[in-house]
């Protein structure tokens, strides 16, 4: 099985009868032309915190705002705005110029306000926030105070804090942040042509898009990697790229080995995918099942011990 090239929701990969395959693995890159045909009709519910007069309430504990690193501008806002706190997670994951020093509990309430008062103030300049909006705009000014880590406790929130399209919002912010640090361009398509002189990666090269994005997963918050199962998925899957393109080009591959059992397992699976042939499914793969189990049993165990997880 020979990986062909990277879609834009998967690697593609060809099996050795010619075939192709989509099942395995997945990793995330794609252009943003515009936002007029996605996400639901109606607009973001009803969830935030006011008061008893129905004002907004504070925003809970200060956050900093991070300097320009030349990724803002994949992420445009309106005027008056700033999205640098979404635009340093391509550059620094491990940055949080929001949620540091927050627990779990802290970010969620934090970036719940926090949503709220763009929104707010969208409203009274006389254009309220839109789901839909060319280039995602609204998207990004809505979000534009959140850091990597306040996007990630959006995604896993179970407290009814955030609407379903806030999530699918984070998600989609988090897959670009990715996509971007991994040398795949994923933002307005008018800017497309500039991402080459800042990316630094040649996509085409599959063994430095794997290995940067394996290295970038392994430097976002502990919370993402222990309650947030893309992220597994993910680091698997760039791993997979990143050792499949080394032996096909007859090179000893580095150990980017991620130090987390359940991540192991499932690599093991998609090497066992590709030994075993077309006739097989992951998903009934012992290995994959097996690396879901203890992903889904060391989640409470994580959460227990650690000072930024849920509480």
């Amino acid at each position: 099985m020979n990986i062909e090239g990277v879609s834009h929701s998967n690697i593609r990969t060809v099996s050795r009868t010619g075939t192709v395959k989509d099942s395995v693995p997945t990793i995330h890159a794609y252009v943003i032309q515009s936002y007029q045909d996605l996400g639901p009709v109606s607009g973001v519910e009803a969830t935030g915190t006011y008061d008893l007069f129905g004002n907004i309430a504070p925003i809970a504990a200060v956050f900093s705002v991070s300097e320009p690193n030349g990724y803002e501008i994949y992420m445009p806002v309106r005027p008056g705005y700033s999205s640098t706190n979404l635009s340093i997670a391509v550059t620094d994951p491990s940055a949080e110029p929001f949620s540091s020093g927050k627990t779990k509990s802290e970010v969620v309430d934090a970036a719940r306000k926090a949503i709220d008062a763009r929104i707010i103030s969208m409203a009274e300049s006389g254009k309220p926030f839109r789901t839909r909006t060319n280039e995602a705009v609204d998207w990004y000014t809505a979000f534009g105070d959140l850091d990597r880590r306040a996007l990630s406790a959006i995604r896993t929130d179970e407290s009814g804090f955030f609407s379903g399209v806030e999530k699918e919002i984070a998600k989609s912010i988090m897959t670009q942040q990715q996509s971007l640090a991994m040398g795949m361009y994923h933002g307005p398509k008018r800017l497309a042509g500039t991402y080459a002189e800042i990316g630094g990666i040649d996509p085409s090269d599959h063994m430095a898009v794997g290995k940067a994005g394996a290295l970038w997963l392994d430097r976002v918050s502990q919370e993402e990697k222990t309650t947030l199962a893309d992220w597994m998925e993910q680091r698997a899957a760039a791993q997979y790229l990143y050792e499949n393109a080394a032996q096909q080009s007859g090179i000893e591959p580095e150990d980017l080995s991620s130090g987390f059992k359940f991540v192991d397992m499932l690599l093991q699976a998609y090497l066992e995918l590709e030994q075993l042939g077309d006739d097989h499914e992951l998903n009934y793969l012992p290995a994959y099942q097996k690396a879901w189990q203890m992903f889904v049993d060391q989640v409470p165990a994580e959460q227990t011990t650690s000072r930024t997880l849920f509480f």
